[in-house]
């Protein structure tokens, strides 16, 4: 995969490869897995019938593509054979180029006469309950700042699946706390209408969420099948996938490791904890949903039942055994690197290709002129008048003789510095270096001034750039006009 980067333009939208590219990929992943569906074996069962049983699994679990709450009754009428596009993300208030994934996987599924089925990952962690939301103050770049508002109370990094919400009151009143925030914003963001006005009840945040993202996507348009992580893994297609890796643990745990050594030497990564940490002796790529309503490790003992996929084992599943092909973000397009070496160096299947795909919309909110390139600029020329001041010295008649003196006296300086074994030398040459470099920059004191003045000041609107320009902000925070139509772009593929 080449290098992903997170697109800079507003508007912008990143697919790799290209969606034109699509139909030869699905058609070339279906061939490969079909070569290599007779002689892989998976916990017994011949890797095409693991494939066919999950497929009939998630399409009658799924929920219909009109409705957030009830399973597809209409599944067992699809094509068993057609196109099946998968996509998957937390059910988190994401940004829209996180989003872009659901529309494309729609109408990329749709043109290729296909089922499009996105995987809700509410097996992963909420990690904080609070929104970040810009501010500022009119023209004041020192103003922007972003400001952290929590929807609920902390309670430690619950699965989505089991994450309720602790404290009502600071759920509902999120939008008056959040509208003193953008009262300058020149619009209204979609947060007021979307969010639940009575305290929610018998529903997780994760339920929660999704319902506000899937009405948005039926009022734009976009119907995808939709089935929660948490109960693909309840199939007994995907209890089968986890009893063959936990029957042969040892050999999957070398390969895992292995994969993800290579994958940080290649990519100079050193945190242990990217793409994912490597497996302990007798630990499974899985997690255990606990009673308690949290997760800890699996290991090669652990009950099926209680099993979730971590993030590498969800995707090994998805693109080897439930779908034909897996639309990632740039972070899963990434850490997928190590999912195509488990299928070759274990599984021994060349892994089928995937699509990566991302987006970035700004928030239309003002934006200062200055860039980081005039910053640096700015920086350099501050450094290079307090350092070097004879550079920057009125030439001609206006040059007096003293300066002139003080100017040939830190060249000849400069042309003799003495060697670094002679120490008591080289304090008595520093110390003249730097009276005649001090009373240089005496001269050009009133350029230095203004040159810190002007650095400070790009500074200060290049920071604030950095809060009112950012790309991740959640979809709530948006106008419905301007995210709507970027989205239903994705619709016309």
């Amino acid at each position: 995969m080449a290098e992903l980067r997170a697109p800079q333009t507003d508007g912008e939208v990143l697919a790799l490869p290209g969606f034109d590219q699509v139909p030869r990929l699905v058609r070339e992943n279906r061939r490969r897995i079909e070569h290599a569906a007779a002689r892989v074996r998976i916990a017994g069962r011949p890797l095409r019938d693991l494939r066919q049983l999950a497929r009939r699994e998630a399409l009658a679990l799924a929920n219909s593509p009109d409705r957030s709450d009830s399973p597809d009754r209409s599944a067992a009428g699809l094509d068993p054979d057609a196109p099946l596009l998968l996509s998957g993300h937390q059910p988190e208030l994401s940004h829209p180029g996180v989003w872009v994934k659901n529309f494309a996987l729609n109408a990329l599924a749709s043109k290729l006469g296909g089922v499009p089925l996105f995987l809700i990952a509410d097996s992963d962690t909420l990690k904080s309950p609070v929104l970040r939301v810009p501010s500022f103050d009119g023209n004041e770049p020192r103003s922007a700042r972003l400001q952290p508002l929590a929807f609920d109370a902390e309670t430690g990094e619950v699965p989505y699946e089991d994450r309720r919400v602790i404290d009502p009151e600071r759920f509902l009143s999120l939008p008056a706390r959040a509208a003193e925030l953008w009262k300058n914003w020149g619009y209204e963001p979609l947060l007021p209408r979307v969010w639940p006005r009575l305290a929610p009840s018998g529903r997780t945040l994760g339920e929660l969420f999704t319902a506000l993202r899937r009405d948005r996507e039926r009022a734009w348009g976009c119907l995808n099948r939709e089935l929660g992580v948490s109960r693909l893994s309840q199939t007994e297609s995907f209890r089968r996938f986890a009893a063959h890796i936990l029957s042969d643990l040892s050999r999957f745990r070398a390969v895992y490791n292995a994969a993800i050594r290579s994958y940080r030497r290649a990519n100079r990564v050193r945190s242990r904890h990217h793409p994912a940490p490597e497996l302990a002796e007798g630990e499974a790529p899985f997690w255990v949903r606990t009673a308690s309503g949290r997760r800890e490790r699996a290991t090669g003992t652990s009950d099926l039942a209680s099993l979730r996929p971590r993030a590498l084992t969800l995707t090994l599943f998805a693109r080897l055994v439930l779908g034909d092909l897996f639309i990632h973000g740039i972070g899963g397009g990434k850490y997928d690197e190590v999912t195509d070496a488990i299928c070759r160096d274990y599984f021994g299947i060349e892994p089928p290709a995937y699509l990566v795909l991302s987006g970035t919309l700004y928030l239309p909110l003002p934006v200062f002129t200055a860039t980081a390139d005039e910053l640096n600029h700015a920086r350099r020329l501050v450094r290079d008048l307090h350092w070097n001041p004879q550079r920057h010295l009125p030439q001609g008649p206006d040059r007096d003789a003293v300066v002139c003196a003080w100017v040939n006296r830190k060249q000849e300086l400069v042309s003799s510095e003495p060697p670094k074994c002679l120490h008591s030398a080289r304090r008595r040459w520093y110390r003249e270096l730097r009276a005649a470099t001090e009373r240089l920059r005496s001269v050009v004191a009133e350029q230095l001034r203004r040159a810190e003045a002007e650095a400070n000041r790009l500074r200060d609107e290049v920071r604030a750039n950095a809060v009112l320009r950012r790309r991740d902000y959640a979809w709530v925070l948006y106008p419905e006009d301007r995210l709507g139509r970027f989205l239903q772009r994705l619709l016309r593929l």
